[in-house]
């Protein structure tokens, strides 16, 4: 496997999970390089003790047939063998050739098809949605982008697409997901912020299940204790997120959070108790 990002990241689980034999090449320090630290150090965890070897700080430089496989060689000079090689490298654009130009549609230097907040492009009445326009590659994104643009089209008041707002999920296992601001761009004092981090190790359903890897993390503004974002590391992250992007689409106070009843035993329950914890005592 070459390429540490979420695509590699998700094979890797999953060649993983299926009994594979994995090296993941990674040019980065470590996995995930635009991820939430504490969740890339879990799936670290989680990588090592499932036997997935990883690579850091290395680099790819040519892929060869075998015999009986391949040979990946590396910048250093060191070699990989396996029976095969998956390149997780990113993507392009297809929309070379196909007359956007002609109709006044314009694109990036990437080849991305440009687009505002409501899905137009350049050109009068002609809208795109999805991982053409380069917003975010998320299936979600990309049908929230058409929604908007048939709402827009039809004279419907809108609200124009905010990324922040934007839930996405890393479906390794566990799986990985955030929503709103990141605690990086708290750490650069871009957002003034409450950081609380619940392990999920003390939750009861979570031991009933088994699951030791993970945990519960919620931002909260300084001063209004509005909530602003957050990352689950866990099983069946993609479905714990959402009462966090109810939170910060609906600009929730902590106390909104904490204060709404949750079923006992659940892992919900530890996204309720990491919003007590951010409570402040008026």
């Amino acid at each position: 496997m070459v390429g540490s990002g979420v695509t590699g990241a998700e094979f890797a689980s999953a060649y993983n999970g299926l009994g594979s034999k994995v090296t993941l090449v990674s040019s980065r320090d470590r996995v995930l390089p635009g991820s939430d630290v504490d969740a890339a150090v879990v799936l670290e965890e989680v990588f090592e003790r499932r036997g997935v070897r990883v690579l850091s700080r290395s680099r790819a430089q040519t892929v060869e047939r075998t015999d009986d496989g391949v040979v990946v060689t590396l910048a250093d000079g060191s070699k990989v063998t396996g029976s095969h090689c998956l390149l997780c490298l990113g993507s392009i654009p297809n929309t070379a050739g196909i007359g956007l130009e002609e109709a006044g549609v314009a694109v990036s230097e990437s080849g991305h098809i440009k687009v505002d907040g409501v899905s137009r492009t350049t050109a009068p009445n002609i809208y795109a949605a999805g991982d053409c326009t380069g917003v975010l590659p998320l299936a979600s994104v990309a049908a929230m982008q058409g929604r908007i643009a048939v709402a827009h089209f039809m004279g419907d008041g809108v609200t124009p697409l905010k990324l922040h707002q934007v839930a996405s999920n890393i479906f390794t296992s566990p799986e990985i997901a955030n929503v709103g601001v990141s605690e990086a761009e708290i750490e650069s004092g871009k957002y003034q912020a409450d950081v609380i981090k619940l392990s999920l190790r003390s939750n009861a359903r979570a031991k009933m299940r088994n699951a030791k890897d993970g945990f519960v993390k919620i931002f909260a503004r300084k001063g209004s204790g509005t909530v602003i974002g957050g990352v689950v590391v866990g099983p069946n992250a993609s479905e714990l997120i959402f009462p966090i992007s109810i939170a910060v689409k609906q600009k929730l106070h902590v106390d909104d959070v904490a204060s709404t009843f949750t079923v006992y035993p659940s892992l919900t329950g530890s996204i309720s108790e990491a919003a007590r914890r951010l409570h402040v005592h008026m």
